[in-house]
């Protein structure tokens, strides 16, 4: 047993007055107490206690041991006090990875509302459309579209992405607009680096289409967007990226007859074994509804 335990039950004995009465407090057989104490005068190589049938009494060796061990007693209950309260309050840092389109168009308004409920929570966001070691970079947990790897973390699937064809008023009424994916392969067309194959819907089998002619290719669906706005081509986009631009007319649906395959959204964190009070609360909080209605 840890010298530190014994420590602890050297106190309770000490404080009690009694092997019975300490034996009640840390729920122990009375003769493992008695035992405890026994290996620890024997680490210390020194008599702690006076033991006659009537009366327990410390020695002079155990008065002057007692005042350390009742220091590190104090210190475990406080510690074990502190770690209460982090598990009943959320606190702390909260690191949290998400794509930039999630970041920039979703999680402020969600991180807000979140930070006006648990305030006490620091929350840290980093904006990348690459994949962070979760591990390494001691992510919490991570926003991510798409197939996922297979891995030993946890991954809650929240809903699709629907995503669709937009172009700009100016280029549609200079190019046309295209009436079947196939026609997609005369146009002008902004592809993002990780989605250069777009698959359509249909009744029979989906279409998988992959535009010959790329205006511009980029890691950013943002930048995407805005090429979309100054009429450079057709993009495929995120719906809720894009919807406010689409409202004012800024961007036209293109195709809506064949609507795109939507893409699956996770949420992704370590494990579910022990998580702190900031990560629960936050999976808590997301939930499947709250979500799933704004990527949808």
């Amino acid at each position: 047993m840890l010298k530190m335990d014994l420590m602890a039950i050297f106190a309770k004995v000490a404080n009690a007055g009694s092997f019975t009465a300490a034996a009640v407090q840390l729920g122990l057989p009375k003769s493992t107490v008695s035992q405890r104490i026994a290996e620890l005068e024997a680490l210390v190589d020194l008599r702690l206690l006076h033991r006659t049938t009537r009366k327990l009494s410390l020695t002079e060796a155990g008065r002057t041991y007692l005042t350390f061990c009742q220091a590190i007693l104090v210190q475990s209950e406080a510690a074990d006090a502190a770690l209460s309260t982090l598990r009943a309050t959320p606190s702390g840092e909260l690191r949290i990875t998400a794509p930039e389109a999630t970041s920039l168009k979703l999680l402020p308004a969600l991180l807000a509302e979140f930070k006006h409920h648990y305030p006490q929570v620091e929350l840290k966001v980093f904006v990348t459309d690459t994949f962070l070691d979760l591990v390494e970079d001691r992510i919490d947990v991570a926003f991510r579209t798409g197939k996922l790897d297979d891995s030993s973390f946890i991954s809650r699937r929240h809903g699709q992405v629907k995503r669709v064809l937009v172009a700009s008023p100016d280029y549609l009424s200079k190019h046309g607009h295209p009436d079947t994916p196939e026609e997609l392969l005369v146009h002008q067309c902004l592809i993002h680096q990780s989605a250069n194959t777009w698959q359509f819907q249909t009744e029979a089998n989906d279409t998988l289409i992959t535009p010959s002619t790329h205006a511009h290719t980029s890691n950013s669906l943002l930048y995407l967007m805005q090429a979309a706005s100054l009429g450079q081509g057709i993009a495929m986009l995120p719906y809720f990226l894009c919807k406010k631009e689409i409202a004012n007319k800024s961007l036209k649906l293109v195709m809506q007859h064949f609507p795109l395959r939507p893409g699956d959204y996770y949420v992704v964190y370590q494990s579910r074994s022990h998580p702190s009070a900031a990560l629960s609360a936050f999976l808590t909080f997301i939930g499947n509804e709250r979500l799933n209605k704004l990527i949808s």
